[in-house]
């Protein structure tokens, strides 16, 4: 019996002794084979890394074979864009560099393209448009819209949007515009024989026709919460900052900072307040019947309508383009279209006052169209001011109101003897390339006439870039252009501008817009004493 047991125990101590070795064997099994899942894992991760660096490395063996200007260590050449005069410096050091050089943004490289041909070759292919790595650094104050978008979704909501900046959809408009440019021209008269500083008032003037065309609110509506409570002119740059400190490029860590933290409330402050205006805007059109039915095309040529009205028409038709990317692309065109347009205008009214031959030009030109008549300016009447139109070309290739944007490239581009590689980034400086003295005789000077039809013939197309060119283009150059000639046309019509001893040179910074240190300073006349 006692054998029976410790037999059978003997019988259990063997099968526990088979479990357990059975076991053993399975987990150094599993081991093993996780072991070699590790190690595929490792190898995977070493070739793709190789991979990354391989194509950095070739960047970085091609980057050091050009010239460029003086760096300073970890920032590079940041300290010049925190500065506001990298674009000063590459124009007055650029000729000794040649065609193409490089810039270094904190550990990375860049390459500088200023000859229109060159230029030419990456904005034309849809190949180039991705944006290269900074753009991203936008993306809490601009919104994910048109100007930072990634490829894929950017071709989609350009094909969208790009009917609601047509001539025939913009002529709609010109009444906005000219009521608009009117009020600023009261304000103006208000300081008659006074010195101001245009750029204040015309940026005025550029709100209030966003706030109306992008929104569709009136300015009266905007300013009647505590003293114009919507959020669009609160915000700032913070790209500059964090190229000062370049830990900061890493969001996580930026998101813990203080400025982090207070973007993130600009943005969600702008956010919020667009959402509330898409809900309004679409019980609106919902109770008013005003959606476009489904068997019709959607259209803006039948009614005037805003920019964000359009967008939620086509969200009712198309919901794959959502209430976020309504915010974002509303974001998008009233931060972005407030500094370029605005400084734009501004930036021509002073050479204007400047330029008084030309001025008068522009004056005799406006009482031609109009005479006696105090109407607001048609489409037709903005069409004919081609002294006007050569004056803002002008003011724009001195002072182009974006005077960089970059790409990544897609594919290896050979310039010259280079072979510029895959990956790299690509500065565009229209700055630079608008101050090529084969380009531009006497580049510096204010001369409107460089832009009449017969000086124009045979220039090259991509010597004038102050909109960028190619299939990623500015989507409302035209709408700029408008409002520009509208804004303008209206000073003229009423007002003399003068310079004031002292204060006639442009004094230019660059941050992500031109800028004009110390404002841009006129004396105002009333043209009729």
């Amino acid at each position: 019996m006692r054998y029976s047991i410790f037999g059978a125990e003997l019988s259990r101590s063997n099968a526990r002794e088979g479990l357990m070795t059975s076991l053993w064997r399975y987990l150094l099994q599993l081991h093993h084979t996780t072991g070699e899942m590790w190690t595929c894992f490792a190898f995977v991760a070493i070739i793709y890394v190789i991979y990354a660096l391989k194509n950095y490395v070739r960047i970085l063996r091609f980057i050091f074979t050009l010239d460029g200007p003086k760096t300073v260590p970890i920032l590079g050449n940041a300290n010049a864009v925190l500065d506001g005069n990298l674009m000063q410096r590459m124009h007055n050091e650029g000729q000794s560099y040649g065609r193409i050089f490089r810039i270094w943004l904190t550990f990375l490289p860049y390459v500088v393209l200023v000859e229109p041909e060159d230029i030419q070759v990456v904005l034309s292919s849809m190949k180039h448009t991705r944006k290269i790595f900074f753009y991203k650094l936008l993306d809490n104050f601009l919104g994910k819209g048109l100007v930072t978008r990634d490829v894929d979704k950017w071709k989609i909501h350009r094909k969208i949007l790009q009917p609601a900046f047509h001539l025939h959809v913009l002529e709609r408009f010109a009444g906005t515009f000219g009521k608009c440019a009117d009020h600023l021209v009261n304000k103006l008269l208000e300081k008659d024989g006074k010195d101001v500083n245009v750029t204040m008032f015309v940026n005025n003037s550029v709100y209030e026709i966003l706030i109306e065309t992008i929104l569709g609110m009136t300015a009266r509506q905007a300013s009647s919460k505590a003293d114009d409570d919507t959020p669009f002119r609160k915000g700032q740059v913070m790209m500059p900052y964090r190229f000062a400190r370049p830990w900061l490029l890493i969001d996580w860590i930026y998101r813990l900072t203080a400025a982090g933290k207070s973007e993130e409330q600009q943005q969600k402050d702008l956010f919020d307040f667009c959402f509330e205006k898409v809900k309004e805007k679409r019980e609106f059109l919902r109770k008013n019947g005003s959606f476009i039915a489904n068997d019709k095309t959607l259209s803006m040529e039948d009614r005037k309508m805003s920019l964000l009205e359009y967008m939620v028409e086509i969200n009712e038709r198309n919901p794959c383009f959502t209430d976020r990317d309504i915010i974002e692309e509303c974001c998008t065109f009233m931060l972005a279209g407030q500094d370029s347009v605005g400084t734009g205008a501004a930036m021509t009214l002073f050479l204007l006052a400047n330029n008084p031959t030309w001025q008068e030009k522009c004056i005799a030109e406006l009482d031609e169209i109009f005479g006696d008549d105090g109407r607001s300016p048609t489409m037709q009447d903005l069409k004919k001011m081609k002294c006007l139109d050569m004056c803002i070309k002008e003011s724009l290739r001195l002072y182009p109101s974006v005077p960089l944007f970059a790409r990544t490239l897609g594919q290896d581009v050979r310039i010259g003897k280079h072979v510029i590689p895959t990956g790299c980034g690509v500065f565009i400086v229209p700055y630079c390339t608008h101050r090529l003295a084969h380009h531009f005789s006497n580049p510096h000077d204010f001369k409107p006439e460089r832009f009449n039809p017969e000086n124009s013939e045979g220039r090259h197309p991509y010597a004038y870039i102050p909109f960028s060119a190619g299939p990623r283009n500015c989507i409302g150059y035209k709408f700029a252009t408008l409002e520009m000639k509208s804004i303008i046309s209206a000073v003229l019509r009423k007002c003399r501008l003068e310079p004031i001893l002292g204060k006639e040179k442009v004094i230019a910074r660059f941050r992500m817009t031109v800028r004009a240190h110390g404002g841009l300073w006129v004396k105002v006349r009333s043209r009729d004493t």
